[in-house]
C-alpha cells in the first residue's frame, strides 16, 4: 500500500494531475465600469462651481496654500482678506457635498492620453476648505470647522473609491492628505471637545480598509485602462519595427516604418506578440499586488521579490533585442542581427519587452499611499488620548473601550508607536524604510526624516 500511494504521488507530480490551477484569467482582473444614470454623479453638478474655488488674488493664493500645513494656524489679522473671500464663497462649499441621491464618478479613462481635469479643483475644493475649517474654528465656530473636516474626509474616499488607475490614486492620495491634515489640526486645538473627537474617530474608523481598497482599484484600473488599451492598439502584424514604433507612442500615434535604406529587423514568420500571454504576465504581477494588501500592510521589499524578478528574468531573455530596443545610437549590423536572433528563437518577444518597458513602479506607489493610512490610524489614537483627557498606552485605550484594537502601523507588523509623557507625548510609525528612530519627526511629515510623527500638542 506504502508503494501504491508512493506511486500515486509520483505520478500526480510528473502529471500535475493533483494539482488544482487556480491563476485567475486576465480577464478576472479587469474593473468593471457602470456608468452612472443622467443626473445621479455629484461631479457633474459640481463642475460649474469649481472655478470659483480659485482666487485671482496673488495673496490669497499664497495665504491659502500656507493654509494648507497642518502645522499653520489662522490668524485673524493676517488673514483677514482671505477670511472675507472665504466667507464670499461659503454658500458654494455649502453646495459641493453629496447628496443622499447622488454618487461620485470620474471620466472614464481610454488609453494614455486621457486628461484628468477635475482632479486640480478636487484638491484645490479640499485646501479651500481646510482654511475654511481654520477660519470657522478661529471664530469660535466650532461646529462648522468640524463638519468642514467631516466633508473633505467624505470627498476624500469618494475620490479614492472613484479612482481607477495611478495618475487618480495619486491625485486622490493627495486630497486625503489634506483632509487628514485638518483632522489633525483640530487634535491639537486645545478646546476641542470630547463629543467632537468622538465624531471624527469614528469617520476616521470608517475608513479602516480604505487604503487597501483604493491600492486594488488603482492596480486593476491600469491593468484595464492602460496596459489592455495599448496592446489593443498596437498593430495587428509580424513586423517588429512597427510594433516598436507603436510601443513607442504607446499607441497613441500611426506606427511608422523605418525609412528606405535603414537598417531595420527583419520580419518574423510567426507572431512576435502573443497578446493573451502579454495581458496574462500582467494580470499575474497585479495579482501578486492584490494578495499581498491583504494583510493591510505596506508590502516592503515585495516589488524585489515579486515584479522585478520577473522583469529580470524577461530582460536577460531579451538581450540584445533589448538593447537594440532602448539604444539611441543608430543599431550596428551585428546588433540587428543579434536582435533578430533573439526574435527568432524566444516566446512572445515583443510581449516581454512592453512588460520590461511599461510596467510601473509599484511599491512606491503603495508607499505613498500607506503613509495616508498610517496618519489616519495615529490620529484615532489621538482623538482618543483627547476623549480621554490625556495620553494612555494602547491597552488602556482599549480597556476604556475608546479604540477597538491598538492603531496598527502599515509600515510594520504591529502597532504605532507612542510615547505617553506630557512634554512629549506622540504617535509614530516606521515609516516605508522599517527604521525606528523613535518618531523624532516634526508633524509635517514631508521629505526627511522617512519616520511619520505626530506630536499630541502645539508647538506654540
Amino acid at each position: 500500500m506504502r508503494r501504491l500511494a508512493l506511486l500515486f504521488a509520483l505520478i500526480c507530480v510528473l502529471t500535475n494531475g493533483c494539482v488544482h490551477r487556480s491563476t485567475p484569467s486576465w480577464e478576472t482582473r479587469l474593473l468593471p465600469r457602470h456608468e452612472l444614470a443622467t443626473g445621479t454623479n455629484a461631479l457633474d453638478r459640481w463642475r460649474p462651481l469649481l472655478p470659483q474655488l480659485f482666487p485671482n488674488d496673488l495673496a490669497l493664493i499664497e495665504s491659502l496654500q500656507i493654509l494648507t500645513s497642518p502645522m499653520e494656524d489662522s490668524d485673524a489679522a493676517k488673514d483677514a482678506a482671505l477670511i472675507t473671500w472665504l466667507d464670499s464663497i461659503a454658500p458654494v462649499l455649502n453646495q459641493l457635498v453629496v447628496q443622499p441621491s447622488e454618487a461620485f464618478q470620474l471620466p472614464a479613462i481610454s488609453g494614455p492620453e486621457t486628461p484628468f481635469p477635475d482632479h486640480q479643483p478636487l484638491r484645490q475644493l479640499a485646501a479651500v476648505r481646510l482654511a475654511s475649517l481654520k477660519a470657522s474654528w478661529l471664530a469660535g465656530n466650532h461646529p462648522a470647522a468640524i463638519n468642514a473636516a467631516v466633508e473633505n474626509l467624505r470627498l476624500a474616499r469618494a475620490f479614492l473609491k472613484a479612482q481607477e488607475g495611478i495618475v487618480p490614486l495619486i491625485q486622490a492620495a493627495g486630497v486625503w492628505q489634506i483632509s487628514l491634515d485638518g483632522v489633525y489640526w483640530l487634535t491639537r486645538q486645545d478646546d476641542l471637545s470630547s463629543e467632537a473627537a468622538a465624531l471624527l474617530q469614528a469617520e476616521l474608523e470608517a475608513d479602516a480598509l480604505l487604503a487597501r481598497q483604493a491600492l486594488i482599484r488603482a492596480f486593476r484600473g491600469e491593468f484595464t485602462f492602460f496596459t489592455q488599451v495599448v496592446i489593443d492598439r498596437l498593430p495587428k502584424t509580424h513586423d517588429v519595427n512597427l510594433l516598436l514604433s507603436s510601443i513607442g507612442s504607446l499607441g497613441m500615434a500611426a506606427p511608422e516604418a523605418p525609412e528606405e535604406g535603414q537598417r531595420a529587423l527583419t520580419v518574423p514568420s510567426r507572431d512576435p506578440l502573443d497578446r493573451g500571454a502579454t495581458l496574462q504576465a500582467s494580470a499575474d504581477d497585479i495579482g501578486g499586488w492584490i494578495n499581498a494588501f491583504a494583510a493591510g500592510r505596506h508590502p516592503r521589499g515585495f516589488s524585489a521579490l515579486h515584479t522585478h524578478t520577473r522583469l529580470r528574468t524577461y530582460a536577460n531573455e531579451l538581450g540584445a533585442f533589448l538593447i537594440y530596443a532602448t539604444e539611441d545610437a543608430p543599431p550596428t549590423e551585428e546588433r540587428i542581427k543579434a536582435a533578430d536572433t533573439i526574435v527568432a528563437t524566444i516566446e512572445n518577444p515583443v510581449g516581454k519587452l512592453f512588460l520590461v518597458i511599461t510596467t510601473s513602479q509599484w511599491e512606491p506607489l503603495s508607499a505613498h499611499v500607506f503613509r495616508r493610512e498610517a496618519q489616519r490610524s495615529a490620529l484615532t489614537g489621538l482623538l482618543a488620548w483627547r476623549r480621554l483627557g490625556h495620553p494612555a498606552t494602547w491597552e488602556q485605550l482599549i480597556e476604556a473601550r475608546l479604540i477597538p484594537a491598538a492603531p496598527a502601523d502599515p509600515f510594520s507588523d504591529g502597532a504605532l508607536r507612542y510615547e505617553t509623557s506630557p512634554l512629549r507625548a506622540r504617535i509614530w510609525s516606521l515609516g516605508e524604510n522599517g527604521i525606528d528612530d523613535g518618531g523624532q519627526g516634526s508633524g509635517e511629515n514631508v521629505g526627511r526624516p522617512l519616520d511619520l510623527t505626530w506630536p499630541a500638542t502645539s508647538a506654540r
